[in-house]
């Protein structure tokens, strides 16, 4: 895959032109403030059969609170359409904030809310691609700004692994 090489579908990928993009997996984002986005470049097995498999795994832990959470997180596999832009997030949104784009990369193998079903899709041959952009001042503005846009394209709907 060549980095910048488009996704599949281009409903909404104009938002996103100001972006730099490469394979998810081999993402080098900048330790700066920014906006950052999770696009499919190709899709593997189908999302359902990986929701299902996902929750099947969540659900086999014997542990309710585990797999009420773990549920909560790949139900938002079954939200995933014909766009390719699945997350839409900011980093250094806050005041004093010393979140940056590569932290919030890193956090994708830890602590992110969009993790597991991250790592459900990509277990299961889709290709993504992970794209940022440098924003210095007001990264959150710049973030509800895109999910706006990406709104008015999309029916009020924001993109499948977002919940706000």
């Amino acid at each position: 895959m060549r980095e910048n090489s488009p996704p599949a579908g281009d409903c909404c990928n104009g938002l996103f032109d100001a972006f730099e993009f490469t394979r998810f997996q081999d993402a080098e984002p900048p330790k700066r403030k920014g906006v950052y986005v999770i696009r499919i470049h190709r899709r593997g097995t189908p999302a359902e059969e990986v929701h299902d498999k996902a929750i099947a795994l969540a659900e086999s832990i014997g542990w309710d609170v585990a797999g009420r959470f773990l549920c909560s997180r790949f139900d938002r596999l079954s939200k995933i359409g014909d766009c390719p832009t699945i997350y839409i997030g900011s980093a250094g949104t806050y005041a004093g904030s010393k979140n940056t784009l590569k932290g919030r990369y890193l956090e994708l193998a830890t602590r992110h809310t969009a993790k597991y079903p991250i790592w459900a899709l990509l277990s299961s041959g889709w290709e993504l691609q992970y794209g940022w952009m440098v924003v210095d001042e007001n990264p959150g503005t710049a973030e509800e700004a895109l999910k706006g846009q990406y709104r008015k394209a999309h029916a009020g709907e924001l993109p499948a692994l977002v919940s706000r």
